[in-house]
């Protein structure tokens, strides 16, 4: 059986889901699930989606094999399991299919007309033109055309539906380039017709986002190892189901042989280690950085700059009014504001990429200010937390 809505022309092998609700948003994957949750008639925001998830979050992952070496992301790699898990939404992550294997089981459920959420690196994602590898990128794709041999795609980073040639498809839902490997990961949701209130939805999700930056341990005690650990500190197990129980419960940890420090104390580690890049890296790698960070913390679906601070700011100041808490409403502008310091700090790698050696001299303070205000940010959303939100879940 098919869903209302889905066009499907057996002759021409073609499936469009053609009642699937896309706008644009400022980050890939709140953005796909936006659209996804209006697609099963539930209508929130962005904004509300990100929180939800308890994406904000910060990881420093440096890696010898990578150029350039350091990798720094502005959200937790478990925003889809902690969204549906605070809505009550059912959710498998598949991962770790060959790509024939991968399409084939996407397209069944394309078939079905169920929209569904792929990972894909955008390197290879023909109508973005990106020169840089990411693989932890979220789409959705609506359906395919095997004879004019396109899939129709949802993209955060565009207006409307837009096609993309299963070949290229094929090779960014294969990628393997770190930190992201792309993994042919795919979704699958169980989406009720009701959902938890936000009420009761957002205080643990706020909590849980506190916990992650605030609260994990430095490191597990050597008694007390983590099978657990994905092998990619921003995904699944292959062939998991998202229910791994935070991967590793602790802000620092080695992972296939790079450097990952999570939360605040990542921020720590990112300001610290920044002083000693333009005797580690020749000018060209450093540029390179200095280019990287700009795109991953602003201009590569950040929420719209910020390093998505602002975008979580603004979940913030919504769930103020929806809980009547001056307190997250305070918290909200201070991470708005905070937002605005992440852009001052990308946009100075960014206009002086061609001398790093600069670039590092200038940014450092401002990597310091903000290590130290987000940990003051995070103190005070947890008062806020203990104070205002208890027995409100």
């Amino acid at each position: 059986m098919t869903r209302e809505g889905v066009r499907k022309e057996y002759a021409l092998a073609r499936v469009l889901i053609e009642e699937f609700p896309h706008r644009p948003g400022g980050h890939c994957s709140s953005t796909a699930l936006r659209d996804l949750l209006g697609f099963y008639g539930h209508d929130l925001t962005e904004e509300m989606v990100f929180g939800l998830g308890a994406g904000i979050g910060f990881i420093y992952f440096h890696h010898p094999d990578m150029k350039p070496p350091v990798y720094i992301g502005g959200r937790v790699f478990n925003l889809e399991e902690h969204l549906c898990k605070h809505l009550g939404i059912g959710m498998e992550v598949v991962s770790g299919m060959g790509a024939d294997d991968g399409w084939l089981a996407v397209k069944e459920m394309l078939d079905q007309g169920v929209p569904t959420m792929v990972h894909a690196d955008v390197y290879h994602l023909d109508y973005l033109r990106a020169k840089r590898h990411f693989g932890g990128h979220r789409i959705v794709l609506v359906g395919y055309d095997e004879e004019r041999e396109v899939a129709f795609v949802a993209d955060n980073d565009r207006d409307s539906i837009c096609e993309c040639s299963l070949a290229s498809l094929a090779r960014a839902r294969s990628a393997a380039f770190l930190p992201q490997p792309a993994d042919n990961t795919f979704y699958r949701f169980g989406v009720p017709e009701r959902l938890t209130p936000l009420s009761r939805a957002i205080p643990p999700a706020v909590a849980r986002a506190v916990r992650f930056n605030l609260r994990l341990p430095p490191q597990n005690p050597p008694s007390q190892p983590s099978p657990q650990d994905p092998p990619h500190p921003n995904l699944p197990p292959r062939g998991g189901k998202g229910q791994r129980g935070e991967g590793a419960e602790r802000a620092s940890f080695n992972c296939d042989g790079a450097e990952v420090v999570r939360g605040v104390q990542g921020l720590e580690r990112f300001a610290l280690a920044m002083g000693g890049w333009p005797d580690e890296m020749d000018e060209d790698t450093l540029s390179l950085l200095c280019k990287s960070i700009y795109v991953s913390a602003e201009k590569g679906g950040t929420g719209y700059g910020g390093n998505f601070r602002r975008l979580y700011g603004r979940f913030l100041n919504e769930s103020a009014g929806v809980l009547s808490s001056p307190g997250l409403g305070r918290a909200g502008d201070e991470f708005i504001a905070i937002g605005d310091t992440w852009t001052s700090l990308s946009l100075t790698f960014k206009d002086l990429s061609s001398d790093g050696r600069r670039a590092v001299l200038l940014a450092e303070p401002i990597a310091r200010e903000i290590s130290g205000r987000e940990h003051d940010a995070f103190t005070a959303l947890e008062s806020v937390s203990d104070s205002e939100l208890q027995g409100k879940s």
